[in-house]
């Protein structure tokens, strides 16, 4: 009975595990292919043309104030989000600690680039500090933030930031090799933003996806100890 049991449990798993897998790999490749194939109106640019230069700033400078400081680990880089900031006063910066971030900036950790530590600063750290393993990019008024947000979790721009990242123990890219990547992107505002938003509902919708497929395998595992 337990055999059966567990070779039912092992192969509901495993489907589960599949379809988590088909799940993410569908947002994927559709994300590959919307830069992958660039339609008419659409034009290719460094990324450095298209955004804008950003502050850095010295919190020592100013030894009593707080600020709110990302560091490199400060990215959750499953969903993309920020998680686990510091709130530290100035003259207990960490010496990483030195560029400023505004509300809808775009940053990436050029350290590790591979791990794609990525996220768009919401309203909250509008202001704040973060680390110098950032790469920050604030685009000019013809580039959706967000467009650039889903260019930089692409294969294509991943491979790349591979190819080029330096050091065994500490892996890293430069700002500049960041600055030097060729995104496309279409001239017209409207159509960036009708991209942008399908590819939010597409990304809602695969998390949604994975969460379920999560939950599946939890109760699976569950199922196992309340059989035995």
């Amino acid at each position: 009975i337990l055999d059966e049991a567990f070779a039912a449990i092992a192969t509901a798993k495993e489907n589960a595990e599949k379809n988590l897998q088909n799940a993410r790999e569908l947002f994927e490749s559709y994300l590959q292919s919307v830069f992958a194939n660039p339609g008419d109106g659409w034009e290719k640019k460094k990324l450095g043309e298209v955004i804008q230069k950003t502050e850095t700033i010295d919190p020592t400078k100013n030894p009593n104030k707080e600020f709110i400081y990302l560091d490199v680990s400060s990215v959750n880089k499953e969903n993309l989000t920020i998680e686990n900031t510091s709130l530290i006063i100035g003259k207990d910066a960490p010496s990483r600690a030195r560029k400023l971030i505004r509300t809808d900036d775009v940053i990436f950790a050029t350290v590790r680039p591979t791990l794609r530590r990525i996220a768009i600063i919401p309203e909250e750290f509008n202001k704040q500090v973060c680390s110098t393993g950032y790469f920050v990019l604030r685009t000019k008024e013809n580039l959706n933030n967000k467009l650039v947000f889903y260019f930089l979790q692409t294969n294509g721009f991943n491979e790349k930031m591979e190819k080029l990242q330096k050091g065994a123990s500490y892996p890293a890219v430069t700002d500049g090799e960041v600055r030097s990547q060729i995104i496309p992107y279409p001239k017209s505002l409207p159509e960036q933003r009708a991209i942008v938003s399908k590819l939010d509902a597409l990304s809602a919708e695969t998390k949604k996806l994975e969460a379920i497929y999560k939950q599946k395998l939890d109760d699976l595992d569950e199922l196992k100890k309340s059989v035995l």
